[in-house]
C-alpha cells in the first residue's frame, strides 16, 4: 500500500486480490480528501479492510468518454483546493464532449485529436483555448491509462504548425501602438507599460507586479520578482525609453500618495478606488478594445498576460 499527496490532500494506491485500488481518502460524510496525515493513515486501513471483506465496490475503468469525464471530475473535486479549478476543467470538458461525442476511449487517436483541433480553429477558437481543451482531455486519458499510446504523436497547435499564439510586433506596429496609448492622458499607465514591454523582455504579469522597491534608478535596472516560474526571476537593465516610462509611473505614484516601497506601480482598483497594495489584474477593456480598433490586432499582443 502507498500513501501520497496530490496538492495538499491524501490518496492511497494498493493492490487487493489482484485489483488495484487508487482513490482519494475521504472521511465519512465528506466528498473531499483529508489533509491530515494521521487521519489518512487510518482511512487507508479502513479502505483495505473494506476491500478484503468485499464491502468496497470494485468499479471497472470507464470505456467511454462521458463516463471517464464524470469520474475524472469526481476525483478532482475530492482533491482540488479551489472550486474554480474544478469549474474550469468541467467547462473545458463540456467543449470536448460536444465535439467528440461519447466515443470509446480506446478509439481516440492522433487523428481524432488533430480533427478536434482543426474544428475548434475553424469555429474561431484561439490556439491557446484549443490547447487548454486538449490539455484537459489529456489528463482524462492519462488517468485511465489511454494517453501513453498518444503522447509521442499528439502536439499542441504551436508545435504542429498552427498559427502562432503571439508574435513580435513590427517597428511600425510598435510606433502606432505607442502613439495611440499616448494620445489619452488617462492611458498613461498603459502607455508606460507598452514602452516597458517594447524595450525589455518583460511579460504583462511581470509589469503588473512591479513595486517601487523593484526599481533601482541608480543602476538603471529593474528586479523581476514575480514571474511564471522561479527561473524567470531576474534583473533587467533599462534603456533610456524604459527608464523614462518607469520614472513617469513613479511620478504618478507620488501624485497619488503611493510612496511606500511595497506599493505597486501598476496597482489594482475596485469600485473606482485605487489600491496600491494589490497589483493590477487586467488592463481596462475599453483601452484594449480602443487600441485594437486603432492598431489592428496588435493591441492585445503586448498586454495579455501569458
Amino acid at each position: 500500500m502507498a500513501l501520497w499527496k496530490r496538492g495538499r490532500r491524501w490518496w492511497t494506491q494498493t493492490m487487493i486480490n489482484g485489483v488495484r485500488i487508487r482513490q482519494p481518502l475521504c472521511a465519512a460524510g465528506s466528498t473531499r480528501a483529508t489533509k491530515n496525515w494521521q487521519e489518512a493513515v487510518q482511512l487507508e486501513k479502513d479502505v483495505i479492510k473494506a476491500a478484503l471483506a468485499g464491502r468496497l465496490g470494485m468499479q471497472a475503468a470507464p470505456k467511454h468518454l462521458f463516463e471517464a469525464c464524470d469520474k475524472y471530475l469526481q476525483a478532482k473535486e475530492a482533491t482540488a483546493n479551489t472550486t474554480r479549478v474544478v469549474e474550469f476543467e468541467r467547462e473545458r470538458l463540456e467543449v470536448v464532449k460536444r465535439y467528440l461525442g461519447d466515443i470509446r476511449l480506446s478509439s481516440i487517436s492522433r487523428e481524432t485529436i488533430e480533427g478536434f483541433q482543426a474544428k475548434r480553429r475553424v469555429d474561431g477558437a484561439s490556439n491557446r483555448t484549443v490547447n487548454m481543451d486538449v490539455g484537459v482531455l489529456r489528463r482524462v486519458l492519462k488517468r485511465f491509462k489511454h494517453w501513453h499510446r498518444l503522447e509521442d504523436d499528439v502536439k499542441m497547435l504551436t508545435e504542429s504548425g498552427g498559427a502562432p499564439i503571439g508574435r513580435v510586433l513590427t517597428m511600425k506596429e510598435q510606433e502606432r501602438l505607442l502613439e495611440v496609448a499616448q494620445s489619452n492622458p488617462e492611458w498613461v499607465h498603459v502607455y508606460c507599460a507598452a514602452v516597458l514591454a517594447a524595450n525589455t523582455s518583460m511579460r504583462g504579469v511581470e509589469i503588473k507586479h512591479l513595486r517601487r522597491k523593484d526599481i533601482d534608478l541608480e543602476t538603471k535596472a529593474v528586479h523581476i520578482r514575480k514571474s511564471k516560474n522561479e527561473s524567470s526571476k531576474r534583473v533587467l537593465p533599462l534603456n533610456d525609453d524604459a527608464l523614462a516610462a518607469v520614472k513617469r509611473m513613479i511620478e504618478r505614484a507620488d501624485e497619488l500618495g503611493h510612496t511606500k516601497p511595497e506599493h505597486y506601480l501598476w496597482c489594482g482598483s475596485q469600485h473606482h478606488k485605487i489600491d496600491p497594495t494589490t497589483p493590477a489584474l487586467q488592463w481596462k477593456p475599453g483601452v484594449r478594445s480602443g487600441m485594437r480598433r486603432d492598431c489592428g490586432d496588435c493591441g492585445s499582443t503586448i498586454y495579455d498576460t501569458p
